[in-house]
């Protein structure tokens, strides 16, 4: 073994579906809280052994003959694994080939390599490329989907948008609010569809099979986070955090700062690294908590969850603010009064820009991410400079 630190949806019938994803979740995310950072893996492995990455970038450095688990910010698969690959992070792009089964989550995922067996990937952008190829069952969960290459053993999606211009061998399964199959697509085998709109196929698109329309229709979740009398405490929530973010910085002025850094010399590893935690510690906690015992561990894991997501977000706040005063006083440092006084700013600033039309969420999702990662960061030099 290698070890390396660097609305109306049928529940049931994708029950087992969301339960292998949280099992991805949780074999993945196991390298996360190991406290060493991974830059990149060796040039080689050792012969019939596991390999396990975890930390802010990883890389594949050559063949692995066994089976591959990482975690981190980034991930890129160069080279043939031959055995099961489990990853989680922000971004994955894999292009050596998968000897088994592929189990993959992050924000966004591409796959232009061959695998052998099945296929199990969910993520805010998911695609196959023209090159990709997967033996077995494919089964994709996200937001936007693209399938190209080869599919060999049927096809199961749930999304938002959903682009098919591959080859399909065997039935396909679509759920999703927006469903199109261009002209270059050709599946061999019924599709299975349920949408809130029509199907769009193009006169070019081959189907040998049925196209049948799911009864019911299908509606891509949205949470309902209104809160009756939720205008009330807007204001009060803001002082919180200004009052939490002005703690921050009294008790942890060193630490806040290099924190800021972080976001400034590496945004986007900062960025794929909160990503990564984001996504991965949540199935975590949920299957310790349906464990029964695991249920003190989980309670710990939350609440270390939630201060990360707070703090994140407040090392951005922290980041905007700075980005304002130097605007305004052309000044690279500044006192406690003024970090407070741009802190709000950056606060009002976030809560305005997350009630902008489609983008708005996306955008403070992002920031929220950079922080979370950001302090990882910190803390992995932290612990690898008292090492």
């Amino acid at each position: 073994m290698a070890l390396l630190f660097g609305s109306d949806m049928r529940l049931a019938p994708h029950f087992v579906f969301w339960r292998r994803v949280l099992l991805t979740g949780l074999a993945a995310t196991l390298g996360t809280m190991a406290p060493w950072p991974a830059t990149a893996a060796e040039n080689g492995y050792a012969a019939h052994s596991n390999v396990y990455l975890a930390g802010a970038e990883v890389q594949t450095g050559g063949p692995i003959y066994g089976d591959l688990v990482a975690a981190a910010g980034r991930i890129r698969v160069d080279h043939p694994v031959s055995g099961d690959t489990t990853l989680t992070a922000g971004s994955i792009e894999i292009y050596g080939s998968i000897g088994d089964d592929l189990r993959a989550a992050g924000g966004i995922i591409g796959v232009s390599g061959r695998v052998a067996g099945e296929a199990l990937l969910a993520g805010g952008s998911v695609s196959l490329g023209p090159d990709s190829e997967i033996g077995g069952r494919a089964s994709i969960a996200g937001n936007d989907i693209v399938i190209g290459g080869r599919l060999h053993n049927g096809l199961k999606v749930y999304g938002k948008k959903v682009l098919v211009l591959g080859e399909v061998a065997g039935p396909v399964d679509l759920a999703a609010e927006q469903i199109e199959i261009l002209g270059s697509a050709r599946i061999f085998g019924d599709v299975i569809y349920s949408s809130s709109r029509e199907i769009k196929i193009d006169p070019n698109a081959k189907i040998m099979g049925r196209i049948v329309r799911a009864p019911g229709t299908f509606e891509f979740y949205r949470p309902n986070l209104e809160i009756p009398g939720w205008l009330i405490f807007r204001p009060l929530l803001l002082l919180g955090l200004l009052a939490a973010g002005t703690l921050l910085f009294a008790l942890f002025p060193q630490f806040t700062r290099a924190a800021l850094q972080a976001v400034e010399a590496s945004p986007l590893k900062s960025l794929g690294l909160g990503a990564a935690i984001f996504f991965s510690l949540p199935p975590v906690i949920l299957l310790l908590v349906i464990t029964i015992i695991g249920i003190p561990i989980a309670l710990a894991l939350l609440a270390l969850y939630a201060t990360a997501l707070l703090t994140g977000y407040l090392v951005l706040a922290f980041f905007v603010g700075d980005r304002l005063l130097r605007l305004a006083r052309k000044q690279s440092a500044a006192s406690l009064g003024w970090r407070i006084v741009s802190l709000t700013a950056a606060l009002v600033l976030l809560w305005l820009i997350r009630h902008l039309p489609y983008i708005g969420g996306f955008l403070v999702f992002m920031a929220l991410c950079a922080g979370v990662g950001a302090i990882m960061l910190q803390a992995f030099n932290n612990y690898s400079s008292r090492a």
